[in-house]
């Protein structure tokens, strides 16, 4: 297992995720290529990912994005109902998507002995509703983490050939 290359992609996919949420697609492609054992859980996540897109472009015309104002898009009107429930299941599916590459990594933190990995993807699912509360607390636990992956990939003592062919 090449750790530096897996913590670049997990770092690549998790910050695209964040803030150019449609180019994580190539994050989660590239995932699912170097982890051949864990292709079945990130095939998941890639396609539930690729169901959220819609949502998103709908979270940016409808100005829940902070893209919309970014990008000068004025919000269409719409009842706050309509609003909500975008927003809602684009959440619901980027969680699903979360849980999916949380399988991964639990499923490759009990290959390796590495229990970070499951710790940073939990406060990845954790991330999701805190949502709701404050963007900022969001943002903090995706950072963390992010973080507590990369510290877990430092720690893998698993077989070498974890990512092969």
């Amino acid at each position: 297992m090449n750790v530096r290359r897996l913590e670049l992609l997990f770092a690549l996919t998790l910050v695209l995720m964040m803030y150019v949420y449609p180019l994580a697609l190539m994050g989660l492609w590239l995932l699912m290529r170097e982890l051949v054992e864990y292709r079945g859980s990130i095939r998941r996540s890639l396609i539930v990912f690729i169901a959220s897109l819609p949502l998103y472009g709908a979270k940016i015309v409808l100005g829940i994005s902070g893209w919309s104002r970014t990008l000068g898009i004025t919000p269409v009107e719409t009842s706050p109902a309509v609003i909500n429930a975008v927003h809602v299941f684009f959440l619901a599916l980027q969680f699903l998507s979360l849980y999916f590459l949380y399988r991964a990594l639990s499923r490759m933190s009990d290959d390796t002995g590495a229990e970070m990995l499951k710790t940073g993807g939990l406060m990845l699912l954790v991330a999701i509703p805190l949502h709701f509360v404050a963007i900022t607390a969001y943002f903090i636990a995706t950072w963390m983490g992010l973080v507590l992956i990369i510290y877990g990939l430092e720690q893998t003592v698993g077989p070498p050939n974890i990512g092969k062919a």
